[in-house]
């Protein structure tokens, strides 16, 4: 199975925000006494800005495309749901899977992966997707 440019790309391009996510999150909820929720949500927010500015660059970008304002309302969108599903799943796991403060690392890894599949989704299929995919058919 061959697998796309666009994917590989998104996956690299994902794996360098994951990692500043994480790493903000980690830091604000282990040095600050900041809670786990509001960690995470400054990571996401780290990495998410990373990965939409290397996403409309590098990842799905085209010849026949620039950067638009319409495109970026719904990344804000798309990030809005993905935020959305990243702090409530932090706070879920956290509350009924992984209490222990030990855990917290878990948990934050646990919603990120289920944050990367929305995200995944959202941009692929909504936000970047090709000029011909978002053209009507008749």
């Amino acid at each position: 199975m061959r697998l796309s440019g666009d994917f590989i790309r998104f996956g690299l391009v994902s794996v360098l925000g994951l990692c500043v996510d994480l790493a903000v999150a980690w830091s604000l909820a282990s040095l600050l006494p900041v809670p786990l929720p509001i960690a995470a949500l400054g990571g996401f927010l780290a990495g998410a800005a990373l990965n939409y500015g290397l996403h409309e660059v590098w990842t799905f970008a085209s010849r026949d495309r620039r950067p638009s304002v319409g495109r970026g309302g719904l990344y804000l969108l798309a990030l809005g749901i993905t935020l959305g599903v990243r702090v409530a799943s932090v706070a879920a796991l956290e509350t009924f899977v992984f209490p222990a403060p030990e855990q917290a690392l878990a948990a934050l890894v646990m919603a990120t992966g289920l944050s990367f599949v929305v995200n995944y989704l959202l941009s692929k299929y909504v936000v970047f997707r090709s000029p011909s995919a978002a053209a009507p058919t008749e």
